[in-house]
């Protein structure tokens, strides 16, 4: 249990780590492409202003572009955040104008050195089917921004702004962010994995107390319960057998074997700590399970119910503890017999999948939500799974065992209800 918890705890703070670090390294990102995308719409709403320019350069009025340094005033007083007097010179763009027949009107390359008058036409025709005002696009590997303008003469001017820089940064940012990220994931992990019985240990230390707590209280309860019974039994010698009398003996025999209970749960927990430990063998689990189960068809029959079992092969082997096993079968018929909807049947299947062994114990019971009922097997649990008010309640700890036992075996069992008229016990080794 111990090793299981430790696990568990291992597992859950490195999930939460992954988490959280995800998460962290999508904000940084996400900001991060909305800075760099504003950034690049800035630009081009600075160049759209100016007529496909910064100012400095002049506008197009469909002669050869300016290139001088007039004043730089007119670009101060457009200036947006992240830009300064050197953004000018650092940008890389080019314009082409076409009219309604996507003939060229004006093209201007002058700011660009990667693209060919050509290439320009081609890629403003290649957008300007696209319904996307403004959007991503690339060519030569290059990514460009561009933004589609509509002129008062009925042309069009595009825009095309290189952002290839921005986004290669931004790529940059994506992949140290990444590496972090990676690195802090394994360094954490190894702490915990280290700290990780620092971690628990307090757990660790309450849990020993409880197992010895529980076996040591047992013992000690079984000497004053036997002379309980003793006095009982001698008053009835006595004064005759009375309804108070039986009802020490019944009660006596209650606490019984409730502590039984108690201590075989705490000695199949410290088995699971030790599950290689536990005394196992090759058995044959086929034979096994109707040699145990062929008693309770004579109680079933006494309390008019079903009973029966189907075993898929005679020879489906396991490795196991004999008693442990038979004990498990045993816990889920008598939890079948007591809770199972008057006059119903009580069903059994051994199958075997491959490498994988499957015991199934299906009965109808009332009163259930349709799903998932793993929580019977929650110590000291007591569902009402049905109406049988004869069938003596227990103390919600033998399907707790039989998921001990289960497990102490490296299996796993379930409990559902499909419909809420069934309940359907399924474990797998």
């Amino acid at each position: 249990m111990i090793k299981k918890l430790r696990r568990r705890v291992v597992a859950l703070t490195m999930i939460a780590v992954f988490v959280v670090l995800l998460l962290l390294m999508g904000i940084v990102n996400l900001a991060n492409y909305i800075i760099t995308d504003k950034s690049v719409d800035n630009l081009l709403d600075l160049l759209e202003e100016n007529g496909g320019n910064f100012p400095m350069f002049g506008k197009h009025d469909g002669g050869p572009p300016m290139d001088h340094k007039d004043d730089m005033d007119d670009f101060d007083g457009n200036m947006k955040p992240g830009m300064s007097k050197e953004t000018p010179y650092e940008t890389r763009y080019f314009s082409v104008t076409l009219d309604q027949d996507q003939n060229l009107v004006y093209m201007d390359t002058t700011r660009v050195a990667a693209v060919s008058t050509d290439q320009a036409l081609e890629l403003a025709k290649s957008v300007s089917g696209k319904s996307k005002d403004s959007a991503y696009t690339s060519q030569s590997k290059i990514i460009y921004k561009y933004r589609k303008v509509d002129l008062e003469d009925g042309n069009t001017m595009y825009i095309f702004l290189n952002a290839s820089k921005e986004f290669h940064s931004a790529e940059n940012v994506l992949l140290i962010s990444t590496l972090v990220s990676l690195v802090g994931f394994i360094a954490i992990g190894i702490l915990v994995i280290a700290l990780s019985p620092m971690m628990i240990k307090p757990i660790a230390e309450s849990y020993d107390k409880q197992k010895k707590f529980i076996t040591n209280a047992g013992h000690e309860l079984k000497t004053p319960l036997a002379v309980i019974r003793s006095c009982n039994e001698v008053a009835e010698l006595e004064g005759g057998e009375s309804k108070w009398t039986s009802a020490i003996t019944e009660q006596v025999d209650r606490m019984s074997d409730l502590i039984g209970s108690l201590v075989s749960l705490a000695k199949m927990d410290e088995a699971q700590e030790v599950s290689d430990q536990l005394p196992k063998e090759s058995l044959n689990l086929s034979t096994l399970l109707e040699e145990t189960l062929e008693p309770f068809k004579l109680v079933a029959q006494q309390k008019d119910l079903g009973f029966d079992y189907e075993i898929a092969s005679p020879n489906i082997n396991i490795q196991g503890n004999k008693n442990a096993l038979v004990e498990l079968i045993n816990i889920l018929a008598d939890n079948a017999i007591k809770y199972c909807s008057d006059k119903g049947n009580i069903l059994f299947t051994l199958s075997q999948k491959g490498s994988k062994i499957i015991l199934t114990e299906k009965n109808p019971a009332d009163d259930l939500e349709p799903g998932n009922q793993n929580i019977l097997f929650d110590r000291f649990y007591q569902g009402d799974l049905s109406h049988n008010k004869d069938s003596g309640g227990g103390f919600g700890i033998g399907l707790s065992m039989a998921q001990s036992i289960v497990i102490a075996h490296g299996g796993t069992i379930t409990a559902e209800s499909p419909t809420g008229k069934e309940i359907i016990f399924t474990a797998t080794f």
